[in-house]
């Protein structure tokens, strides 16, 4: 009987600590969004160059700026975040009305216009990218804390993560042919207009499927979390206090720079290595070649992608179970280190 008893609960601990699949799948759809909005614009800011006649260098600066910025804005928004009372959490409205404002910001941010001066472009741009950053910031932040609120069970969590990675792939299956879309005479009478309208689509998307894990996923009830700190304008310096102490307070946490300090150097040092393959295909393969080059680019991240999405999660899923995070991380690093260096 007592065995019985001690099963039932453990069913019972199972099923409220496992996450929906509703839940799951609007986490996936925040997800995909969430590595939609930088896999466009990063695709796009190609042609500030090419379809707008930017300067290199003031391309680079409204590349870098919006970094700086965004840099300041995350903490900030997490103290806001963390600290919001309201009969929808503390991260789900944040969340709604981040990706309505990213979506909303990022096709303005495209509307630019080709024929007018340099220097309004470059304004233009600057200008809302920090405020698309604000939105942004106002979605991402909020929206990858709740992930790790929608359940306490430590596998549980891993698979939620697997399958919102794995949804997020999708992304990156599309992104690609942007290059291909903009650059297609057939749909576009010149490259401005193909970021400028394909921008609308890409902001969209972005609305429908950011604002699904606002509306459908649920957190941990914090309506009676105490020590919480009071959101208003009066409030506004002794909070900005709060933020850099509580900042202060995180650095002088080793293990957590460590981590922070091996998720800046993969997650950068993928973005530098993964652009070598569109250099080895148009220069090593076709010669420089561009005509000759084709879609072979926007395939290969493509296939890629599909491979991330369907088999490499997967196992690193699996091996986080197994053998723990720690080590997954560890052997999967090591993995990526001797692909990546095969491209040399």
């Amino acid at each position: 009987m007592s065995q019985q008893v001690e099963t039932t609960a453990g069913e019972l601990h199972d099923a409220r600590e496992s996450v929906p699949v509703i839940q799951k799948g609007a986490y996936g759809a925040g997800t995909l969004t969430l590595n939609l909005l930088p896999g466009a614009l990063g695709v796009f800011s190609f042609f500030l160059i090419t379809a707008f006649g930017m300067d290199p260098f003031l391309a680079g600066l409204l590349g870098g700026l919006p970094r700086l910025f965004d840099a300041i804005t995350d903490p900030i928004m997490g103290f806001i975040t963390d600290n919001t009372k309201s009969r929808w959490g503390r991260r789900r409205p944040y969340i709604v009305v981040g990706a309505i404002l990213s979506g909303v910001f990022f096709a303005m941010l495209w509307q630019l216009d080709p024929e007018a001066s340099q220097e309004y472009n470059f304004w233009y741009f600057l200008i809302f990218s920090l405020i698309f950053t604000i939105g942004n910031t106002m979605f991402a932040t909020p929206f990858v804390g709740l992930g790790y609120e929608m359940t306490s069970d430590y596998n549980e969590r891993t698979r939620l993560m697997a399958f919102a990675n794995t949804m997020g792939q999708v992304a990156w299956m599309i992104v690609p042919w942007f290059w291909v879309l903009i650059a297609d005479p057939d749909l576009f009478s010149s490259q401005a207009e193909g970021v400028q309208q394909l921008s609308l689509f890409v902001a969209g998307a972005c609305i429908t499927l950011g604002i699904l894990p606002g509306l459908f996923c649920k957190g941990i009830d914090a309506s009676d979390m105490g020590n919480r700190a009071e959101i208003s304008f009066k409030t506004i310096f002794s909070n900005l206090k709060e933020v850099f102490k509580g900042i202060k307070q995180v650095f002088g946490n080793k293990p957590f720079v460590r981590l922070c300090g091996a998720t800046f150097l993969v997650f950068n040092g993928f973005q530098l290595v993964a652009s070598f393959s569109f250099f080895i295909i148009v220069f090593h393969m076709f010669g420089g070649d561009y005509g000759a080059t084709g879609t072979w680019p926007a395939w290969f991240s493509t296939v890629s992608a599909i491979v991330t999405a369907f088999l490499v999660i997967p196992v690193i899923s699996w091996m986080a179970s197994k053998w723990g995070k720690r080590n997954a991380f560890v052997i999967s690093t090591v993995i990526s280190i001797v692909g990546y260096g095969l491209k040399w």
